[in-house]
């Protein structure tokens, strides 16, 4: 479980393949002094960790505090980081003066060269104006700005701020005797210039600040004084080690909420994947893999950005993690001999939100003990043995990770629709009424009380009267789907002047296809599925750039005290960079999609998703119900290979020609999905016995009949699970579904 040259070997051959970026080890010379020096006497860990959530009356936020504390879990549990090594700063700890200080007494005065270091902040931000000739990382005669917990200044007009700037941070980072240094900044700075209909709340604060503190300049000028003494070079002007920003320029960070916690939507993201991975994850993939997750919630208004110097760290962190193997939960509490407390770190927030009681996890030092989740209160749950006997030989001890085998999830699940705040008393009222005749709508509340699935709002927009005209601009309102975030679900805006029960109406097919994206959602296990088996998908002419994105499961029959000959070492080295960037796929591009079974057992697969136009679609194998197994299309046989579609079938899969985000779900099961298949045949223009691609006109109906199919699959006994009738019990071992997400140019 720990870390040798042997896992690290299989571990960069495994990491290579599904996410490239290793060209420059194009020698085992340069492989052998990697790992050397990773494998070096444990160098310090230091982090100090803010989140400000109690800010002036009015301004408060609500996930800084579980940002810390998922990091704070992270760090020690994954990355092997002592407690007394973390210094965290929350409430009224954590003003620019105590902030500032603490940086410089608990990282500056004791890292010492080849130290890892980590600097987090979870709070407000914004922008303050200020003179270009006062600022390193000035932007359109603004300086970005993080607000610390004594920052906001009530005054009798706009409120203003009182910021430390991110320019001093990049000072202090320069401060370090190490280039080890991570800041996570999970705020915003820019508002947008027009609302947009939203359930979530922002992380940019909505006012700019109209200068900087005159000691916070006095502060920075000591900086630059004390680096030019120690260096001849200019140190003040240089990137310090590496930046993860939680939004780029113009773009916001917002918090989410689960059922029963809020976080900051990218430290979630963030250290959820870091959690799942079994294998060291280079930065650009983990800011990609952390996209993914935000692409369905807010679009393209919050994208992660790195910003790093020359020396730019190959894994996250600087770091491995401390074990070869990812988790779900860790125990941080024992209760008593049989039940413990954890966290449950390692699950998508989605998935997490409709966990149920009776999954269960193997403990990762002894697998064949398995524990049950009896409660559940946010993140944090207890567990106990599914078989007291083991206890005695196998003792729960603080820090054990927990992998996933059993996923219990509701049968019934509905869609939460919330009603933007810009909605008038007598909107709501006929909104409410009309969502009330559509049986899969379950809840329908105000945007900001609760999650919810999207948004039901109002675009606004103004056109310019005519020309020697003096009418004032006509002003269109459009109701129309948003995400959570506010970004418009593609071709969901109505005529101006439609009535809002009209608009019900007329979107509840799109309602359907994101309850049906909902559902398939629930059923992602890239990181905790043991089906072994890789799906690649691939560009083909004449596409200029061929699209190669690879997904594998990352539990599934992994050997790790086996040493990667030397022709696969070599193989590795040619593997591609990894870019910056989720894919992107011009419209009308030609895709397909290799599926490997490296399992001794037949794999049954099928692939559905929401395209750029938000349409739900499938690929449909051809069924032969009385052939052979070997004969039946959907099916891959143990260690084989099939290409979707084949070129032998005639058909193409073709992007659509509308520009926005495609998400694919590619699906493995043991068992055949033979509810799915009777839902296809009720799918208006579904042919029999053929392969095709089709929008599907019933993509609810298929995405119920498809968590059966997995629950048929799975046949866990319920007198062992003491499983709630009314659920669904998923294991791992027998399926798999893995997601590609690209955009469409």
């Amino acid at each position: 479980m720990k870390w040798d040259r042997r896992t690290f070997l299989q571990t960069l051959l495994t990491w290579g393949v599904g996410q490239g970026s290793l060209g420059w080890l194009n020698n085992r010379n340069k492989l052998d002094q990697y790992y050397q020096t990773l494998a070096e006497p444990t160098h310090r860990k230091l982090a100090l960790l803010v989140g400000i959530n109690d800010y002036a009356e009015g301004f408060n936020l609500k996930g800084c505090l579980t940002d810390v504390e998922r990091q704070r879990e992270l760090l020690i549990y994954r990355f092997g980081f002592q407690p007394q090594d973390i210094l965290t700063l929350t409430g009224k700890q954590a003003t620019r003066q105590g902030i500032e200080t603490a940086f410089l007494e608990h990282l500056v005065t004791q890292a010492k060269a080849g130290d890892v270091v980590i600097f987090h902040f979870s709070g407000y931000g914004n922008y303050v104006k200020v003179s270009p000739e006062v600022a390193l990382t000035v932007t359109e005669g603004q300086l970005r700005g993080l607000i610390p917990r004594d920052g906001i200044l009530l005054n009798e007009g706009n409120p203003t701020t009182d910021n430390i700037l991110e320019d001093t941070l990049i000072l202090l980072g320069r401060s370090l005797a190490t280039e080890k240094l991570t800041l996570v900044l999970d705020t915003s700075y820019h508002l947008g210039s027009q609302p947009l209909p939203s359930n979530l709340r922002l992380r940019s604060f909505p006012y700019t600040a109209g200068q900087v503190n005159p000691e916070e300049l006095a502060f920075q000028t000591q900086l630059k004084s004390q680096l030019k003494k120690n260096s001849p070079r200019d140190q003040a002007l240089a990137m310090p080690g590496m930046i993860l920003s939680a939004a780029g320029n113009k773009q916001i960070a917002a918090e989410i909420k689960g059922n029963g916690f809020s976080a900051g939507l990218f430290t979630y993201a963030l250290t959820q994947y870091l959690w799942e991975i079994s294998t060291p994850s280079q930065v650009s993939v983990t800011l990609n893999k952390t996209r993914e997750q935000i692409i369905p919630i807010l679009g393209e208004r919050q994208q992660p950005q790195k910003s790093n110097n020359a020396k730019q760290p190959l894994f996250t962190y600087y770091l491995l993690p401390t074990i070869n193997q990812g988790a779900e939960a860790v125990i941080n509490g024992i209760e008593d001999d049989s039940t413990a407390t954890v966290k449950l770190t390692g699950l998508r927030a989605p998935i997490l939100q409709y966990y149920g009681l009776n999954s269960c996890f193997r403990l990762l030092s002894s697998p064949s003990v398995l524990l049950q989740l009896r409660s559940r209160e946010g993140l944090k749950g207890k567990v106990r043995y599914l078989n007291p006997e083991q206890a005695p030989q196998h003792p729960l001890e603080v820090g054990q990770f927990l992998q996933e085998t059993i996923r219990c999830l509701p049968q019934t699940l509905g869609l939460t629709v919330a009603l933007d705040q810009g909605l008038q008393r007598i909107e709501r009222v006929d909104a409410t009424s009309a969502f009330s005749a559509i049986d899969f709508v379950s809840s329908v509340i105000t945007s900001g009380e609760q999650a919810a699935d999207c948004v039901l709002g109002v675009k606004s927009s103004s056109t310019p009267p005519p020309e020697a005209s003096d009418s004032d601009p006509t002003v269109l309102e459009q109701y129309g789907l948003f995400l959570p975030g506010g970004v418009p679900l593609p071709n969901t805006l109505g005529k101006s002047g439609e009535a809002i029960k009209s608009a019900v109406e007329r979107l509840t097919p799109t309602l359907e296809r994101v309850l049906a994206a909902k559902l398939w959602g629930l059923t992602l296990n890239q990181g905790s599925s043991q089906l072994p088996w890789v799906v690649t998908l691939e560009g083909l002419a004449p596409n200029p750039q061929p699209l190669a994105q690879c997904q594998t499961t990352r539990r599934a029959g992994a050997n790790p005290s086996l040493e990667p000959p030397e022709e696969m070492l070599t193989a590795l080295a040619t593997v591609s960079p990894e870019a910056d960037g989720l894919p992107q796929v011009a419209r009308g591009s030609r895709l397909q999609y290799r599926l490997e079974n490296r399992g001794d057992k037949s794999l049954y697969y099928l692939i559905v998703g929401i395209d750029s136009r938000g349409q739900a679609i499938a690929y449909i194998p051809q069924f032969n119900a009385t052939g052979t197994e070997e004969e039946n299309l959907a099916v891959i046989a143990p260690d084989a290979t099939k290409i979707v579609p084949s070129s032998a079938s005639g058909l193409t899969w073709t992007v659509s020609q509308t520009q926005g985000w495609e998400q694919i779900l590619v699906i493995a099961s043991l068992s055949p999905f033979e509810e799915t298949l009777k839902a296809w045949q009720k799918s208006p223009g579904f042919k029999a016995n053929t392969v095709q691609i089709l929008t599907l006109k019933n993509p609810l109906e298929i995405a119920q009949c498809l968590l059966q199919d997995l629950n048929a699959a799975s046949a866990v006994k319920s007198e062992l699970l003491d499983t709630n009738p009314d659920s669904y019990a998923l294991d791992v071992r027998a399926w798999s579904t893995l997601s590609f997400v690209y955009q469409v140019i």
